[in-house]
């Protein structure tokens, strides 16, 4: 078998490879709602590896037909960007999604749980009085879970991950003053 036969395969093993894991990223960025910076480097890795064999395959194949050559190569490359872009993109999605603002909150509880690390990161809740996480957060969750005399219970919606058996909580408690002393996420 020839070099230029065994390079072909090749690419288009690997072309079957990067079709399977690009879909395999857009489920877990789907499902996950993983942000960019999570994901830059392993969307970006396949597409250099994809600009790799294809640069190796030009440079051992026989080029009796350019044209053709070409016209496969820029095909394989527009699809291999298009799922890059793609992916991309839902993370942008993602990411905007996961901007925490107070009307957000509001109006899509099971959604919470995408909005709550933004959240924490933007908002010193620790010190805020009852008052103060009320004007934020709402009104409280009606819920016996993890209910204690001196605390407050948001649902955020289904646990994150593949598999969402649970759901998420966030617990903050109050000291004797009404101020917030802590928080924690919480799994039921």
């Amino acid at each position: 078998m020839s070099v230029s036969k065994i390079v072909n395969y090749a690419l288009s093993l690997y072309v079957l490879l990067y079709a399977l894991i690009y879909f395999i990223y857009i489920f877990f960025i789907n499902f996950v709602h993983a942000s960019i910076s999570f994901m830059i480097a392993a969307l970006l890795l396949p597409f250099i590896l994809l600009l790799f064999f294809q640069w190796i395959s030009w440079k051992y194949t026989n080029h009796d037909n350019k044209r053709k050559m070409k016209n496969r190569f820029m095909l394989l490359s527009s699809l291999g960007f298009s799922l890059l872009f793609y992916c991309v993109f839902r993370l942008g999605v993602n990411e905007s999604e996961s901007r925490f603002t107070t009307e957000r909150w509001l109006n899509n509880d099971k959604g919470r749980v995408y909005l709550v690390d933004d959240l924490m990161n933007e908002h010193e809740l620790i010190g805020m009085t009852k008052d103060e996480v009320f004007t934020l957060l709402g009104s409280p969750t009606e819920t016996e879970y993890f209910k204690e005399e001196d605390n407050v219970v948001y649902y955020l919606g289904d646990e994150r991950g593949i598999i969402r058996i649970d759901s998420e909580w966030l617990v903050i408690w109050f000291d004797g003053s009404d101020k917030a002393m802590k928080y924690e996420l919480r799994t039921d």
